[in-house]
């Protein structure tokens, strides 16, 4: 899709925009030298004798090869068929030449499903149509190919250069480290570490850690270990950070590996001040107990594990196991030349005494996918794909990731793996603390994605978080990670022999890889009971729960391995939900579900919920869900509408819960308690004759409150708003090297997380609109927000939404860069494939924005400015953004001093423009009046329009503006304008016709939800309908759970029969019409004086009578009694107690 190129060092201005002279051969010959001849990679904590630790960069790029495509079949073929298929598609097409590409592996004398074709053609595309119409090709796809690219760099020189952004994700930043010490950052603004500062002490307790590992590599070079390349050669040590650094213009990394180096920790909020990891090296098998199973005789026999990566040796002294090493690159080699496939075997399987790994034991099936020269292809991996299915391997090691969602094969391809009872384990992602930045495989439902965590128990800094992007606009993102566990400073095999330790999501996949791998030899005797969901339904239901953090950081929370086979041992096959309850009342773990209450006249809250099929690969809902609202708890407030998956496949689906309130709730608070009902089928397994049911409920409880004032409530725009994948769409802060791509979803939830949370902490009540603006209610919202959008308008929608500001609603809009010369500029151009590729907008798109706001004399200008600057006594800063070109007289308009950005790239040269335009308040008039009257002005809302969105995104966040947004929002609901607004107005700006257009040749088309290209012209879609989803009829019970936290007491999934994943409470059950009619429904609601405060739940006609409580109390103290006097020294009795003694013994005479 994107092509890629390797960058030199060059001024910060021209950084993204040069192409290396380098990287000019073809794609075999034309690597510079430092990739041909990689280096034996040893990182050291001293180079040279220096006093600066370093580590290994790795970076990544991503390519398409010009005129390769994968063609995927529908089904597996031998050769000659396959052939056939392509020679009868192109046989009447003008294509000048066309070759289905040889490919020498293992998996070349197998029937495959797929061909490599490279085709040369005369008109564009003409070949590639024929194929995708053949009835046995499946799809049609570009061939890609990944670089990776090592360099050192000291960890010291990389803490400047980050000191300003590491709160930004480091796109593509992979790295690898041997250091022995970390610090924890336990404040996410610091961002220096205790070496950065010059601590000693971590220097004097770095010598004491060698005394402890003979066989660890100290931070000295092997003998005989070759240098040659590593930065520094014992003679130059002054190489610098600079000097070192190799930047990629396209998205960083496309399936790479997750291996950080330095470890930077998230904090929980629950610590203050600095601490340092321990200096002693954990056994990472110990700290997991798999000891405990080792002891029972458990060591991963009979289980074949694959490991994806750069290979391993086979006489490498820790693995005793090694059943088959393949390679699928073209080099002649099955080694490691790098180390990290090595590393990552030896954590799943080592042998080695100071770094065991969890199932020594176990068959490895090693695949090398990567060169030496780190290169690998897509088809590659598909190829390792098909035979690790042929070879039956049970579980598959994935440490790479990419955010593409969207690259189909390789999607495909591990639909395919998993349905053939492959668990696939992959690393989420290290572009944390950002949420929304999970990679894939691992952000799929059928695969177990795993984030990463210190030995502290606090999520890795690192550890990408969720939700996924999928659903978005229309819906919402699914729970991942799935489990955590500990990716940092973890014990591994180095190539040597020895052992290292590594950090990174890289480093966690491998360890759940073998802890799986270890469960699944312990219950080989069950037979087929294990599969992939149920193994993670099993890693699901033993995970502990870490405080303080939400699902979408740690998922089910962390790995337990000795209760996880625990849960497997007695496992039966079962459906389960993740998550298994939905408790929007939950903080932190329910984050953001949690932070706002429910009302009516709201959009739809919606819930995904991921449905785990542990009874077989396929299977369905039966019939439709049911809702059972608890009448004695207020369960019929709430409206439950459905969307799910017609199949689920492979072993899961999905059902989105969409809540409402009901209309007679919209002046009532409380909280509102039920349980949906669901019931899975899934086909007999050998040997059986009826289908297996398995029968899952899950419990609901929500705070609903009286709908809020229209002033208090804010729209957010998330239909106009596109990303990658899958255009290419650029970032929004042109500064930011590391980030080339705008692929964070640009929701509330990801990287506007923190907008959202200083927004609810003002009072303001947000909602999300992911359809077109035809489809909501203007009057019940004070103000829509548009941040950032890249789609273009309907029609009906300019005409709509100016209506609606006639009518009183109000505009904030935050806009981004856009000029089709800086886009031409930061264009992608691969010299290994000689292709280029243009942005498919900028920041944002501006010639849209001008269109939705011409209808108040409003426009924006192609002009790109960036500069710090003082508003109000603030600092601020403008990333790159863009300027007013015309704004009404009677407006106000705020001018300020910059930089001209687009002139630093274009021409090279810095030149300051007094007086930019950057933000305009704008107060409009509607005319409003009956038939037949006199019209009579009145007030409309107000537009406001801000050149620059980054002060609002985590994603580029230097200085945040949200004070500005404060300001902003009292001014469109209650028209009162700030100081900070008057006192700085500067001159109007005058109207002018010289605005920007939209870029010719631009592929928006291929991604927009608005426009299309039909016989080569733009032109709109139709209209699309706003969704309409009928609430589920409800069954309502009598029912009250009397759980405050409805997970407490939850089901383990290891239950002697087929049960649900959860299971409530009950009491009273008494079935109620279904009409939701009951003697309850006329239940006063609760005031607040009385009520629900604080999440604590009143239960209506359920009150404990006084007696029994009483009663209990009694029983407490007489049992208290009667333990104080089982150890009291016995005394003479008196006669009281002498003569009740001879009464109960029978002795007292009869009367």
């Amino acid at each position: 899709m994107f092509t890629g190129r390797r960058l030199s060092s060059v001024t910060e201005a021209n950084l993204m925009y040069t192409v290396d002279e380098e990287l000019t051969g073809s794609m075999d010959g034309g690597l510079p030298a430092d990739v041909d001849n990689p280096p034996n990679i040893v990182p050291t904590t001293e180079p040279c004798g220096g006093t600066k630790h370093q580590h290994v960069k790795i970076q990544y790029s991503s390519s398409i090869v010009e005129n390769e495509y994968i063609v995927a079949f529908k089904g597996y073929y031998r050769q000659e068929a396959r052939e056939r298929f392509i020679e009868a598609a192109l046989n009447e097409t003008n294509v000048v030449r066309w070759e289905v590409l040889p490919r020498d592996n293992p998996a070349s004398d197998y029937p495959s499903d797929f061909d490599v074709v490279q085709i040369q053609e005369l008109h564009k595309n003409e070949g590639l149509d024929a194929l995708k119409d053949h009835p046995a090709v499946k799809r049609v796809t570009a061939q890609r190919m990944v670089i990776r690219h090592l360099h050192f760099v000291n960890s010291t020189d990389e803490e400047e250069s980050n000191d300003n952004t590491w709160d930004l994700p480091v796109f593509g930043n992979i790295s690898e480290i041997d250091e022995v010490l970390a610090v924890y950052r336990t404040n996410e603004t610091d961002t220096k570490t205790d070496e950065a500062e010059g601590n000693t002490e971590e220097v004097a307790e770095e010598a004491d850690y060698d005394s402890f590992l003979p066989n660890e590599e100290t931070g000295k070079a092997d003998e005989g270990q070759d240098n040659k390349g590593n930065g520094c050669n014992g003679v130059d040590c002054t190489k610098t950070h600079e000097d070192n650094d190799t930047w990629t213009a396209s998205r960083k990394f496309r399936r790479s590996s997750l291996t950080l180096g330095t470890a930077f920790w998230q904090t929980t909020g629950r610590h203050s001040s600095r601490r340092l990891l321990r200096t002693i090296p954990r056994q990472i098998t110990s700290t997991l107990q798999a000891d405990v199973l080792w002891s029972m005789g458990i060591t991963g026999a009979g289980v074949r594990v694959a490991v994806f990566d750069t290979g391993l040796s086979k006489s490498h002294p820790h693995f005793k196991r090694i059943k088959e090493r393949t390679n699928w690159t073209n080099e002649k080699t099955l080694d490691d030349g790098l180390g990290h496939g090595t590393f990552v075997a030896g954590v799943i399987a080592s042998s080695g005494k100071t770094c065991l790994g969890f199932a020594p034991d176990a068959e490895l099936h090693i695949y090398r996918v990567f060169t030496n020269n780190q290169v690998s292809y897509t088809s590659w991996f598909l190829d390792a794909f098909n035979y690790a299915i042929l070879k039956k391997v049970d579980v598959l090691n994935l440490s790479i990731g990419g955010p593409d969602f969207m690259d189909h094969p390789f999607v495909d391809k591990v639909w395919e793996l998993t349905a053939n009872r492959v668990i696939m384990v992959s690393a989420i992602g290290n572009d944390g603390p950002l949420y929304g930045t999970l990679n894939n495989p691992a952000d799929q439902m059928d695969v177990i994605g795993v984030g990463g965590i210190n030995f502290e128990d606090q999520i890795a800094r690192f550890s990408s978080r969720g939700m996924t992007t999928w659903e978005l606009p229309q819906g919402y993102g699914r729970v991942k990670p799935d489990i955590v566990t500990y990716g940092s400073l973890v014990q591994g095999s180095s190539m040597e022999g020895k052992c290292r330790q590594l950090s990174g999501t890289s480093v966690a996949s491998p360890v759940v890889a073998g802890a799986v791998t270890l469960l699944a030899s312990g219950v080989l005797h069950r037979g087929g009971i294990i599969n992939p969901a149920s193994m993670k339904q099993a890693l699901m239901a033993s995970a502990r729960r870490l405080p303080g953090v939400n699902m979408f950081e740690q998922g089910h929370g962390k790995l337990d391995l000795v209760k996880a086979y625990q849960v497997l041992s007695k496992y039966k096959p079962q459906a389960s939900l993740s998550p298994s309850y939905i408790d929007l009342t939950e903080c932190q773990y329910m984050w953001p579900y949690c932070t706002q209450p429910l009302y009516h006249g709201a959009m739809p809250t919606i819930v995904n919920v991921t449905i785990l099929n542990g009874m077989g690969v396929s299977g369905r809902i039966l019939e439709k869900p049911v809702w059972h609202p608890y009448t004695p708890q207020f369960g019929h407030h709430l409206e439950i509408a459905f969307t799910y998956s017609e199949v689920l496949w492979p072993w899961s689906g999905h059902l989105a819960v969409w809540i409402t309130v009901a209309e007679s709730a919209k002046d009532w608070e409380g909280f509102a308690r039920g349980h949906i009902s669901i019931t899975i089928e899934s086909p007999p397994e050998e040997g059986e004759t009826q289908p297996r049911i398995s029968h899952v409920k899950l419990p609901v409880k929500a705070k609903t409150i009286p709908t809020p004032p229209r002033h208090k409530r804010v729209l957010w725009d998330q239909f106009h708003n596109l990303r990658y994948p899958p255009g290419y769409f650029p970032r929004d802060n042109l500064r930011t090297a590391n980030d080339p791509l705008d692929w964070n979803a640009d929701h509330i939830h990801t990287n506007f997380r923190d907008m959202y949370q200083h927004l609810r902490n003002s009072g303001y009540y947000v909602e999300v609109l992911g359809s077109p603006f035809t489809c909501f209610d203007a009057s019940k919202y004070g103000t829509l927000m548009i941040v950032d959008p890249e789609e273009e308008y309907f029609p009906e929608e300019v005409t709509k939404l100016r209506h609606d500001v006639e009518k009183g609603l109000s505009i904030i809009l935050f806009a981004d860069w856009y000029n089709v010369s800086v886009m031409k500029k930061v264009k992608f151009y691969d010299e290994n494939t000689k292709q280029l590729w243009m942005p498919v907008t900028g920041g944002s798109n501006i010639p849209a924005l001008n269109y939705l706001l011409a209808s108040w004399g409003v426009s924006l200008s192609d002009g790109v400015y960036e500069g710090d600057f003082t508003l109000g006594e603030r600092d601020m800063y403008y990333a790159t953004g863009t300027s007013l070109a015309q704004f009404p007289r009677h407006g106000t308009v705020i001018r300020k001093t910059l930089n001209d950005h687009a002139k630093e790239m274009l021409e090279a040269e810095t030149e300051s423009v007094p007086d930019v335009p950057i933000l305009g308040l704008l107060q409009t008039k509607s005319s409003d009046g009956e038939e037949g009257s006199e019209h009579h002005e009145q007030t409309g809302g107000r537009v406001v329009v801000y050149g620059d969105s980054n002060c609002l995104d985590n994603s580029h966040l230097q200085k945040d503006c949200f004070w500005l947004l404060d300001a902003l929002l009292e001014y469109t609901t209650t028209g009162h304008l700030a100081t900070v607004f008057t006192s700085n107005a500067g001159a109007p700006v005058p109207p002018t016709t010289d605005l920007p257009t939209k870029m010719e040749n631009s592929n928006l088309h291929k991604h927009s939800k608005v426009v299309e290209h039909t016989l080569g012209m733009e032109q709109m879609r139709p209209l699309p309908e706003c969704p309409v989803l009928t609430p589920a009829t409800p069954q309502p019970l009598n029912v009250s759970n009397k759980n405050l936290n409805i997970h407490v007491g939850l089901k383990l999934l290891s239950q002697p029969e087929i049960v649900a994943a959860v299971k409530v409470a009950p009491v009273d059950v008494q079935p109620l019409p279904h009409d939701g009619h009951s003697n309850h429904a006329d239940v006063p609601a609760r005031s607040p004086v009385s009520g629900v405060s604080g999440g604590s739940v009143g239960y209506s006609g359920e009150r404990t009578p006084a007696f029994a409580v009483l009663c209990v109390a009694v029983g407490v103290l007489l049992v208290c009694y009667w333990y104080r006097s089982r150890h009291r020294p016995k005394r003479r009795r008196n006669k009281i107690r002498r003569a009740f003694m001879a009464a109960i013994n029978g002795r007292l005479p009869s009367v």
